[in-house]
């Protein structure tokens, strides 16, 4: 008798199934890097009226393929450079102090052409650059399959550092560059 009465136990404690483990597949995510020198700067309004009282540069004549663009609301100089189909963005701006120090700019510069970021002893070593009477420093970087490249001239005047910014295809950056060169070399700030 006493198996007749555990017998329903049995079936119904025995029986079930036992849970599997669920495996669940998540596919790594890539970075996608953002290589646009057309993207806008969302800038809050303080600071584009610390910057708006900067004033601007006095520009020489610009090369025959610049083109010159709207200037938005943080620019000081803004241009399309370059042959249709290959241009390359220039944009001139201006900010209040060291915007986070030199390594801070040239890290998001990398990240704009999906690089990662670098440190301070990568760039020990220092391009000077000119523009008008002002010594300044130049920094060349390649996105890493070559395609996009920048050149930016970082210059300290006032309590403000300007940035002279040229990104695009690297065939079109890397013949600019003279040009560039000889422009900022007759541009006054300030």
């Amino acid at each position: 008798m006493r198996v007749w009465f555990c017998l329903p136990l049995l079936v119904l404690t025995g029986c079930a199934p036992e849970p599997q483990p669920r495996q669940y597949v998540v596919p790594k995510a890539t970075p996608t890097p953002v290589v646009s020198p057309k993207a806008t700067m969302n800038a809050s309004p303080a600071l584009v009226a610390q910057t708006s009282g900067f004033g601007s540069p006095t520009y020489p004549s610009t090369p025959a393929n610049w083109k010159a663009k709207d200037l938005g609301a943080m620019r000081k100089g803004s241009w399309t450079v370059g042959p249709m189909g290959a241009e390359a963005d220039l944009a001139v701006t201006v900010f209040p102090g060291d915007v986070g120090g030199r390594l801070a700019n040239i890290n998001r510069w990398r990240g704009q052409l999906g690089l990662p970021h670098a440190t301070a002893e990568v760039y020990a070593e220092k391009k000077s650059a000119k523009v008008g009477r002002l010594q300044g420093e130049r920094i060349d970087l390649r996105s890493s399959d070559g395609a996009t490249a920048t050149c930016a001239i970082l210059i300290e005047h006032q309590e403000a550092t300007w940035f002279f910014k040229l990104t695009g295809p690297t065939t079109t950056v890397d013949s600019a560059i003279p040009e560039l060169m000889n422009f900022l070399s007759a541009t006054e700030l300030p």
